[in-house]
């Protein structure tokens, strides 16, 4: 068999690949960058960090925009034209925000900017999807462990990048990293294995692990169903407020360490670890969804989340700053990685592919709202630690809703296969 031959058997190793460049971009520079020039181009600007959020605000709400039609963009266009366009606007909208005099040219580059969000929550599901037929819960756990690794990476980048030429230097080395990614997605990527004569990893194959693994996966309802139930709008609704609660304070991880008296240089290091440990837990998370299921795994995140936020409202120094980070990282799969894999177990595989774009697209109508009004209350109360507070009781809420939801799920489950074994 000759190179050639052997590539394009396993090419799904090229998808692999390209993907894992992709979500670091997407996920990187978006976690990375808004949290390194939040107090430069605040400063510069002559913005309040509550008028600087609502450029956060329009992107997510891009962001919500395109996931919720994204099930038709990729029928029409495909994954490869579709994502080559919107990171190509990506680009585009950071070197024009980099040109910005003040909000209004902030605001509207973040249109384009958005435009990243249908690839790292909608786009990658579904490549991976259909080129990976086996281990799904661990190979999205590998691949979208990147993020947080790209977030470690980009926001000590970004940090350099602006000590050396300014907040509108970080914004163009970001649109550079978006144009990069585009053109290897158009180079590389095709959107399914068919189009290349080949099979899916692992389609077909029958193994112990997959039967076992059977307990987290079932048929389920059909979409029409299911849009009748209360809890696919409770799903809906508490994947919304837990993002909320982790974008209350994602955003301002280095601007709070510098509030408590420390340099900047500790708030990017302290917002790299956070995004480090991450990357590792999104890894363990996959795997770990695979053994013992997706309900335990999204409740450990919330419990992480709820502890997280009162430990950043204590910080009194590096360590603790360090330590709060670290916990609070394991709560941030919950705004893509753990309802991805929840929805299939709690509504089964038949509607919750279907169901996925709607509810992945309140994590970013979650980013519209909580750090705006984050930094809003800041500007009123001039510190974050009482809104940590406030959040963290929300979380506390969250986590009854979730349990609510497992106890309907479990009975719909039951009922289910009482009526297919009639």
């Amino acid at each position: 068999m000759t190179l050639k031959e052997r590539l394009k058997t396993h090419y799904y190793w090229v998808i692999a690949g390209v993907t894992v460049l992709a979500m670091i971009a997407c996920g990187g520079i978006g976690s990375g960058l808004t949290g390194v020039v939040l107090i430069p181009a605040t400063e510069d600007l002559g913005l309040t960090r509550g008028q600087f959020s609502t450029e956060v605000t329009i992107l997510s709400a891009v962001g919500v925009v395109i996931n919720l039609i994204s099930g038709t963009l990729f029928i029409k266009f495909g994954y490869r034209k579709l994502i080559f366009g919107c990171l190509s606007l990506a680009a585009l909208g950071y070197f024009l925000g980099s040109f910005s005099t003040g909000l209004l040219g902030l605001c509207l580059a973040a249109v384009l900017e958005g435009m990243y969000g249908v690839c790292n929550r909608s786009g990658n599901p579904r490549i991976l999807g259909a080129w990976f037929h086996r281990h799904y819960g661990t190979i999205m756990g590998v691949i979208t462990c990147t993020t947080g690794f790209g977030g470690g990476l980009f926001s000590l980048l970004f940090q350099k990048t602006e000590a050396a030429f300014g907040w509108r230097g970080a914004y163009r080395v970001a649109g550079i990293c978006y144009l990069a990614v585009a053109l290897l997605v158009l180079l590389l990527v095709r959107d399914k294995p068919a189009d290349m004569g080949i099979k899916p990893f692992g389609e077909g194959e029958i193994t112990k692990k997959a039967k076992r693994e059977s307990r987290d996966h079932w048929e389920g309802f059909d979409m029409a169903v299911l849009k009748k139930k209360p809890i696919f709008y409770m799903m809906v609704l508490g994947t919304f407020l837990s993002s909320a609660c982790v974008f209350m304070a994602f955003y301002v991880i280095s601007a709070h360490a510098q509030d408590c008296g420390m340099s900047a240089e500790v708030g990017a290091t302290a917002q790299s670890i956070m995004l480090f440990a991450l990357g590792a837990f999104k890894l363990v998370f996959g795997y770990l969804c695979d053994r013992i299921g997706a309900k335990s795994m999204t409740m450990v995140s919330l419990i992480a989340l709820t502890a997280s936020l009162f430990m950043l409202a204590g910080v009194n120094g590096q360590t603790s700053m360090y330590a709060a980070v670290v916990v609070y990282s394991l709560s941030l799969s919950l705004t893509i990685m753990a309802p991805t894999m929840l929805a299939p177990s709690l509504f089964g595989y038949q509607s919750g592919a279907k169901a996925m774009g709607i509810i992945l697209a309140s994590a970013p109508a979650a980013n519209m709202v909580a750090p705006r009004l984050c930094n809003a209350l800041y500007d009123a109360c001039g510190t974050y630690v009482p809104i940590f507070r406030w959040a963290g009781v929300a979380s506390v809420g969250v986590i009854v809703l979730y349990f609510v939801m497992y106890a309907l799920s479990n009975k719909d489950r039951k009922k289910f296969e009482r009526a297919q074994n009639v």
